[in-house]
């Protein structure tokens, strides 16, 4: 049997293709390896979303080129990185074939083609929602994330998206929930909703409660932890809210990328200059006991010192459990390209870096008001004496940790309620109670 050896890169959503590519060739007799060199096909699933994930999509190629021990081996590109430069990539001598982002199907017949072609084999489609059955293969439990609709209608200008991966398309609920009801059955405990904007879901249908719909038939499947990521402050409602203060496995968790506060930054961002402040504020009061999630631009083309100083001060004020900070990336293709203002990189760091270091002081508070609390946290794993956990107040890989002393039997998958101990910036140690 011939050996698979797959990278993927970027976002969740990436990954899920990822797992689809993987579970389809699996179907198809290959063999899954960890090892480049040992691997008859390799297969890199890039990101080009920013020229930081660009260099990073390319440096991964050339060292897979570097791999390639004998002409018979094959490298394929796919993903975001062939949308945005097509067959121009051919220009890295040694990859095989090129395959769109968003398309898991088109993946495997390029890898079906390059086997018996001596020259490269291009496939170039925009990505889109194509079967609805995919299989897939799951790298991430005891959690799992999954994709409810592919492609962006908010024109951020700032964004690339709607250009790598198209307009906003949403999946049928009836394929959302007989999958998610598949996944459930393989033993998986925590359920992750994502999209380029989760909370636009349907509204390509003409359906604006299609998340709140959505959402109450998940809850009905039996996932322990439903997770949602990825809400536009645009787009959150009454209703969803009432649904994540109602049902019991929906975590009272919302990630919501603000982007910037002030009118006339985000104004040219392109974003809703809504009043962020009482959003935050209402769902609070509606959500008792919600952790909130955000990120922000610095940086951005005309960002004065007072547009950052109004930043700095509402993320004081509103005091986030998480805040991801981002120095803008001037994209050529976007809007924002063409502005005036653009800051010196030093400035951008700067103000990231201050940014931080406000928002550090503010997440070591909150973890320390944590001690002597008893959670329930779901066991991901084991790190040397520790079992590694996350709250439902904690996404994986972005927010932090519970550390729990090996002192009795667990297996990744398993609940169990413990008690906050101590804690650090990011992260909680727990004992049994």
């Amino acid at each position: 049997m011939e050996k698979i050896y797959l990278i993927s890169l970027g976002c969740p959503k990436n990954l899920v293709d990822s797992e689809n590519i993987m579970a389809i060739l699996g179907e198809k007799n290959y063999v899954l390896t960890d090892s480049a060199k040992d691997a008859d096909i390799i297969i890199v699933n890039t990101c080009a979303f920013l020229k930081a994930a660009v260099m990073e999509s390319k440096t991964a190629i050339k060292q897979l080129v570097s791999y390639k021990k004998h002409k018979s081996q094959k490298l394929v590109v796919c993903g975001c990185l062939v949308q945005r430069y097509g067959e121009k990539l051919f220009n890295i001598h040694g990859i095989d074939g090129i395959a769109g982002p968003g398309n898991p199907e088109k993946v495997a017949e390029v890898v079906e083609l390059v086997k018996e072609n001596s020259g490269v084999v291009s496939f170039t489609s925009a990505s889109g929602l194509k079967n609805t059955g995919t299989p897939r293969l799951v790298s991430t439990y005891p959690y799992t994330y999954l994709k409810i609709s592919e492609g962006c209608d908010n024109f951020c200008s700032y964004c690339l998206i709607p250009q790598l991966r198209g307009r906003l398309q949403s999946r049928k609920s009836t394929d959302i929930v007989r999958e998610a009801k598949s996944l459930l059955a393989m033993g998986l405990k925590e359920l992750i909703l994502i999209a380029q904007d989760t909370t636009h879901y349907g509204w390509d249908k003409g359906n604006k409660n299609g998340l709140e719909q959505l959402l109450l038939q998940l809850v009905k499947t039996g996932f322990p932890w439903i997770r949602l990521m990825y809400a536009h402050p645009a787009h959150i409602t009454e209703g969803l809210l009432e649904i994540i203060a109602r049902e019991k496995n929906v975590c009272r968790y919302l990630d919501i990328p603000l982007q910037h506060i002030h009118p006339e930054i985000l104004k040219k961002m392109n974003r809703p200059a809504i009043d962020y402040s009482r959003l935050i504020d209402h769902i609070r009061k509606t959500v008792p006991d919600i952790r909130l999630r955000t990120s922000f631009i610095v940086g951005f083309p005309g960002e004065k010192r007072q547009h950052f100083k109004h930043l700095l001060d509402f993320v004081k004020e509103k005091r986030f459990d998480r805040v991801g900070v981002f120095r803008y990336s001037r994209e050529k293709g976007t809007p924002a390209y063409n502005l005036t203002g653009h800051l010196k990189e030093a400035t951008k760091l700067k103000r990231e870096r201050y940014l931080m270091d406000v928002q550090k002081k503010i997440s070591e508070e909150k973890l320390k008001r944590l001690v002597g609390h008893k959670l329930r946290v779901l066991i991901e794993g084991i790190k040397g004496d520790y079992y590694t956990a996350r709250t439902e107040f904690d996404a994986p890989e972005i927010d932090g940790m519970v550390y729990l002393k090996k002192n009795k039997k667990y297996r990744p998958g398993d609940f169990c309620t413990v008690t906050i101990v101590s804690s650090t910036v990011h992260d909680l140690f727990a004992s049994y109670p």
